[in-house]
C-alpha cells in the first residue's frame, strides 16, 4: 500500500480573521470553565456537566463540526470496541462521526490536569502548522440522573472524540504500541476487528505498508512532536490506530488512548519487575514514559516503509556526488 493521505494540509493554517484570533486565545487559556445543567420531569432529575466548555467550543468551531455536533450526539448506539481491554463502555453516533468512551475516575482526574496543555498543543497545530496525528477530542462530560420513585440513579464520565474512519472503507485495523509482548490476537475476519503489533508484522511479510517520501516525513515529524508532548506530560500507553482504506489505497492513522499517566504504582511495578525480586527478571511490561516513547517511535519507523520518489533519489545522488551537484546548480542559474 502506498499512501498519499498521511499528514496535514497546512495551506489553511494561520489567522484568517478576528474569529481565529479569539479561538487561539481561548485554546491557550490556562484555566477552563465547567458548566453544569440541571433539568427534570415529574419523577427524574437529570444533570450534565460540561468540562472546559469554552475551549471545546472553540476547537469544534475551528474544525468546522460545531453545527453537526449536537445533531450527531442526539442519536447514539452501543459500540463493541474489540480492541479495548479496559472494560469501559463505548458508544458511537448513528451517523458514524463520533465515538464516546466511558472514563474511569483516574482517567478523569488525569484529563482535567492534561486538558490545558492539550488545547495549547492543538493551537500550535491548527494555527502554526505543527504536524500532529493526535486524535481530536471534541468534548468531556459528566452525565447522570436519579429517579425519585424507583431510586435508580446513574453517573457517567464521557469523552467524545472523532471517529478516524468516518466515511472510509477500512478493511483492516491495527492498534500499535511498538511492543511484541502479548500483542497478537487470533484473527477472525470479523468486521471492525482490531489487530495488534504481531499481527501487523505477519501481515507485512505479504503486504508491506509503503509510504511515499513526503508522507513518511510528515508521519515521522508528527510522531516525534506528539510523543515528545505526551512524554513531557508523563503520559504513556498510547497507541497508533491504523486503518487500511482499500478504496483510496491510503493509510488512516491517529494516536489514541493518550490519557493514561505514569503513576507511582506503575513505577513501583516497573522497578520490581526490572530488579527480578519476584524471580524471572524479564523485560518489564511497564516502562517509563521516556522509554515508551523511544520504543514507540523506533517501532513505527520499522512498520512503515518508504518508497523513494524522484526528489528522494536526487537528494541521495547529491549527497554522494557533491561536485556534480554543484555543477547542476550552476548550470541552472
Amino acid at each position: 500500500y502506498t499512501s498519499d493521505g498521511i499528514g496535514m494540509d497546512n495551506s489553511d493554517m494561520g489567522f484568517n480573521n478576528i474569529g481565529d484570533m479569539y479561538i487561539e486565545r481561548t485554546l491557550r487559556s490556562e484555566t477552563g470553565t465547567h458548566v453544569k445543567y440541571h433539568f427534570s420531569d415529574r419523577v427524574t432529575k437529570f444533570f450534565c456537566k460540561i468540562f472546559f466548555s469554552e475551549q471545546f467550543d472553540a476547537l469544534r468551531r475551528n474544525l468546522g463540526c460545531d453545527e453537526s455536533y449536537l445533531a450527531s450526539l442526539a442519536s447514539c448506539i452501543k459500540w463493541d470496541s474489540s480492541g479495548g481491554k479496559s472494560g469501559s463502555a463505548f458508544l458511537k453516533t448513528k451517523d458514524d462521526r463520533l465515538l464516546m468512551k466511558q472514563m474511569s475516575r483516574p482517567e478523569m482526574d488525569a484529563f482535567l490536569k492534561f486538558a490545558p496543555a492539550y488545547f495549547q498543543y492543538l493551537s500550535e497545530a491548527l494555527f502554526h502548522g505543527l504536524p500532529t496525528v493526535l486524535a481530536k477530542i471534541f468534548g468531556f462530560y459528566r452525565i447522570g440522573y436519579k429517579n425519585a420513585v424507583t431510586g435508580k440513579s446513574m453517573k457517567m464520565d464521557l469523552l467524545v472524540m472523532e471517529n478516524l474512519f468516518y466515511q472510509r472503507n477500512v478493511t483492516k485495523i491495527f492498534d500499535l504500541k511498538g511492543s511484541m509482548r502479548n500483542r497478537r490476537v487470533n484473527a477472525t475476519g470479523k468486521e471492525n476487528e482490531v489487530l495488534l503489533d504481531e499481527n501487523l508484522v505477519e501481515f507485512m511479510y505479504q503486504s508491506p505498508l509503503f509510504l511515499r517520501a513526503h508522507s513518511k516525513e510528515i508521519l515521522r515529524g508528527s510522531l516525534h512532536n506528539d510523543t515528545l508532548f505526551l512524554s513531557r506530560l508523563n503520559v504513556m500507553d498510547y497507541s497508533l490506530l491504523v486503518g487500511i482504506d482499500e478504496t483510496s489505497q491510503e493509510l488512516v492513522v491517529g494516536i489514541v488512548d493518550f490519557i493514561r499517566t505514569f503513576t507511582w504504582d506503575k513505577k513501583l511495578e516497573s522497578w520490581v519487575k526490572e530488579s527480578g525480586i519476584l524471580g524471572g527478571g524479564r523485560e518489564p511490561t511497564i516502562v517509563t514514559p521516556k522509554q515508551y516513547r523511544l520504543r514507540f517511535k523506533e517501532a513505527m519507523e520499522r512498520y512503515f516503509l518508504m518508497v523513494p520518489d524522484f526528489w528522494a533519489t536526487r537528494r541521495v545522488r547529491v549527497q554522494h556526488h557533491p561536485s556534480a551537484a554543484a555543477q547542476a546548480v550552476d548550470s541552472n542559474l
